[in-house]
């Protein structure tokens, strides 16, 4: 993409590593020397469902790690892969650095239990995350009658079952330390919670979200700084802090950007009290705490816009749970203004000005994280490492971005990136961090790498396999999906959504709720259509009555 400076030759030597291997894969390239990627690089977007495929099943046949009998991604943060570390099938190849169970448990939410179950129609990934779900309800969460009351622990020692906070390098003030919490991941895992309960409409769940939703509403700061022309008197602070000790309420860390999260749970919990009808609605919160949620959600997204917030100040700062205590709001990161555009694209009635700042977002992103001649976004300027997840991550939102306003050079730019990333994966499912760093992360490596790639077949659908039959994406959660010869039956939360598929034919006949809906031009109401490509094509669904779908191949 011209605008943003960024070479088309990837010349890696610059950066110290081998210009002919990255990983542990022989780099391929086209006539004009980019990255293709390593998998089949003659098939477009075919290397992406292959490094999502792998990268899922490594999760599946995940070691125990033998003290705890829990699983290897339950207790470790980063560890060694077969290749690297002969004690990996052992279940002892994790490092002693801090775990991060919040955020890889929500990521595994998004990327497992969502979008590959959805993109494979296998349903063992439910237990997988179920499993991590439990754990984090029995032995994360912080007490009732503490300041921060049934709150997720955004971390935990390595190999401790019992998760309150990292202990080990509290003296030298990084890390959480002992019952503190991140307000940022208790909205972040409270909607991977909400989530799975509209998946699987286990109360559970949805108790837990609420419990998230009510700790974060109480503890809300308004902060915004005064729109008066000459005021110059207001501090940088932010609508919750990065880092409290939930027993005390004592603030740790002030700053945190990333009030994302905790919009997304209030304005979730919000939609589904407002468009579920009454019968269906099981939960029947009261109108005081909906309205409670909806001051919060306004008061943290008002902020975000304001001239102390980040979309003005570009003070992006707060997210990794492993970093020291950053009193001077030096360090900047990439994954909250990047996740923050994702949302906007999503939700574009919510940015009157969207047009102007998505592009921002990607631009400033680009300019800060890109690595001059390579194809790579880094972490943080703490950790100013290029890295798979992260490049993927910057991959899909231009993705979303060419989805949404048809510019090519972000569809060339979204390929390019992804390509690179696809390096990452060894052929085993082993996923790198970067490309010069070969340790893996659970957070990293998995919840925060599978779903970009989806995310990306889903805005470009035809980059998925031609060859193959899968739903990309859908504006609901996926409750069932059943793949069978000639056929796809699946439910929806939401009576009303749109779905993308990709399919190897076009469909014979289309049923939303036993009642056949007709092929238009355009989506409207109950219809679909289809974009034929060289093989097979694109099907596109919008059903605004009912929930069940058959489609007949």
């Amino acid at each position: 993409m011209e605008s943003l400076n960024l070479t088309a030759q990837d010349d890696y030597q610059s950066y110290g590593l081998p210009v002919d291997t990255i990983c542990s894969h022989k780099v391929v390239r086209d006539s004009n020397g980019e990255i293709l990627p390593w998998y089949k690089p003659e098939l477009p977007g075919k290397a992406y469902s292959h490094v999502v495929n792998l990268a899922a099943q490594f999760i599946k046949d995940c070691p125990v790690e033998p003290t705890t009998k829990l699983k290897l991604y339950m207790v470790h943060a980063d560890f060694d892969g077969p290749k690297q570390n002969n004690d990996f099938y052992k279940g002892t190849s994790g490092s002693e650095w801090m775990s991060n169970p919040a955020c890889v448990f929500a990521g595994f939410v998004q990327s497992l239990a969502i979008d590959y179950r959805t993109f494979s129609g296998d349903t063992s990934y439910l237990g997988v995350v179920k499993e991590c779900l439990d754990q984090m309800l029995t032995n994360g969460t912080t007490p009732t009658g503490w300041a921060w009351s049934n709150c997720p622990y955004a971390s935990a020692d390595p190999k401790s079952r019992i998760y309150n906070g990292a202990t080990k390098w509290e003296d030298e003030k990084r890390g959480d330390g002992l019952y503190c919490i991140e307000p940022d991941k208790v909205g972040e895992l409270g909607v991977a919670y909400l989530q799975f309960f509209e998946i699987t409409g286990e109360e559970k769940y949805l108790t837990a979200a609420i419990n998230c939703a009510d700790a974060l509403a109480k503890h809300v700061r308004d902060v915004s700084a005064p729109e008066t022309k000459f005021a110059t008197n207001f501090s940088i602070s932010s609508p919750w802090a990065f880092r409290v000790n939930a027993k005390t309420g004592e603030v740790k860390d002030d700053y945190c950007s990333n009030v994302l999260d905790p919009v997304r749970l209030f304005d979730e919990l919000i939609r589904i009290w407002d468009f579920i009808p009454y019968e269906k609605n099981i939960f029947h919160l009261p109108k005081e705490k909906i309205e409670t949620y909806r001051k919060a959600s306004k008061t943290a997204w008002d902020w975000l816009f304001s001239k102390n917030g980040p979309m003005k100040t570009f003070i992006w700062n707060g997210y990794f749970e492993d970093v020291p205590s950053d009193s001077n709001i030096i360090n900047r990161i990439q994954i909250t203004p990047m996740e923050t555009a994702r949302y906007i694209l999503k939700h574009p009635e919510k940015d009157s000005n969207w047009r102007i700042d998505v592009p921002a977002l990607l631009h400033w992103v680009a300019s800060a994280f890109a690595v001059e001649g390579m194809d790579a976004i880094r972490e943080q300027t703490w950790c100013y490492e290029p890295m798979g997840s992260h490049t993927a991550r910057y991959a899909s939102v231009c993705a979303l971005w060419y989805k949404k306003n048809g510019d090519e050079r972000f569809k060339d730019e979204a390929f390019r990136f992804f390509n690179v990333a696809t390096y990452m994966c060894e052929d085993n499912g082993y996923v790198w961090t970067g490309p010069a760093w070969p340790t893996a992360w659970f957070s990293d490596g998995y919840g925060d790498y599978i779903c970009h790639f989806m995310e990306g077949m889903a805005a470009v659908p035809e980059w998925a396999p031609a060859d193959e039959n899968h739903l990309l994406g859908s504006t609901s959660v996926i409750k069932k999906i059943n793949y069978s010869p000639g056929k796809i039956d699946y439910t929806t939360f939401d009576d009303s959504s749109t779905e993308v598929l990709r399919l190897t034919a076009e469909p014979k006949n289309i049923e939303v709720n036993t009642i056949q809906i007709k092929k238009l031009d355009a989506l409207n109401q109950e219809s679909f259509t289809w974009e034929a490509l060289g093989q097979g094509g694109i099907l596109r669904i919008m059903h605004t009555h009912g929930s069940h779908i058959t489609i007949s191949i």
